[in-house]
């Protein structure tokens, strides 16, 4: 009897140590985003405090990790749906957010990025530039179902490709099924990207890969490159395109946007807007060969 009283409390003691945001997540997938960052940004306030929890500064120092020894999620075989790939893969969707202070109040403030799971133990991928950021003093993930979960540190990343394998605390999360191969993203194949534009959080869009090209007028190197026509904006840099076997093959990264003319440096006539992702190609770089 003894012995069962201690492992319930011992269980108690690890689902009490399990953060969650519960009311920014309803029920039915409903999204209070003003909630859902306030209760974000009370728990990376709790974990700061926590002793264990690794600085930002420490993780800065970690972003020279070149690979790391990975085994990826396998993709399905079948071609999903929007709303199949939304349901199977929302939870390992991933809010990367650093804790801050401005200038201009004494107050904590919470960053979003965005981010994918890659393992069941904690092992995510963001962009290296959500990472590089000296103003973070630590950072935080939070799942699709609202866990929260303190990133620990770094396993592998490159500037040049801006990407980056980190490790956030706990076990239990969801990978994402990931295709490094060229051929995973044809051109014209449709994509769906899961990502939080500018705080609005687990927005769905859908559209095709429209070019395929070489990034190489770039001071850190040359890079492969996917550009999609699905939306997305500020906030979901490191975000996961998913292919229509809902295996995510890149990574959301920049968009430029194209001008009819600059007059006296006023852009003018706004035509089009490229949106613009890092092949998971570059992913494999930073995973050991076995």
């Amino acid at each position: 009897m003894r012995a069962i009283l201690s492992l319930l409390l011992i269980a108690g003691a690890a689902q009490a140590a399990e953060l969650r945001v519960n009311r920014g997540i309803l029920p039915g997938g409903l999204i209070d985003d003003r909630r859902l960052l306030s209760e974000l940004n009370q728990h990376a306030k709790q974990l700061r405090e926590e002793e264990g929890t690794v600085k930002a500064s420490e993780l800065l120092k970690q972003l020279d990790r070149k690979q790391c020894a990975l085994t990826l999620q396998q993709p399905d075989k079948d071609k999903l749906t929007s709303a199949q790939i939304a349901e199977r893969n929302r939870k390992g969707v991933l809010v990367v957010s650093g804790l801050y202070k401005c200038q201009r109040c004494p107050l904590w403030h919470s960053g979003a990025a965005s981010g994918f799971m890659l393992t069941e133990d904690g092992v995510f991928c963001t962009s290296y530039h959500v990472i590089d950021n000296k103003d973070n003093d630590s950072l935080v993930i939070m799942t699709g179902d609202g866990r929260v979960a303190p990133v620990v540190e770094v396993l592998a990343a490159n500037k040049a490709t801006d990407l980056a394998i980190l490790r956030a605390k706990g076990k239990g999360f969801t990978p994402l099924p990931v295709d490094t191969s060229a051929q995973a993203a044809p051109l014209g194949g449709k994509v769906r990207v899961f990502s939080h534009p500018d705080r609005h959080f687990y927005v769905l869009s859908e559209g095709i890969i429209s070019r395929k090209y070489l990034d190489s007028a770039r001071r850190e190197g040359p890079r492969r490159m996917i550009a999609i026509t699905a939306d997305f904006a500020k906030g979901s840099s490191g975000a996961p395109v998913f292919n229509e076997y809902g295996a995510v093959v890149a990574s959301v990264n920049n968009t430029q946007s194209t001008y009819y003319s600059v007059k006296n440096g006023v852009k003018d006539n706004l035509q089009m807007v490229f949106k613009n992702t890092v092949s998971m190609e570059h992913l494999r770089e930073l995973i050991k060969a076995e």
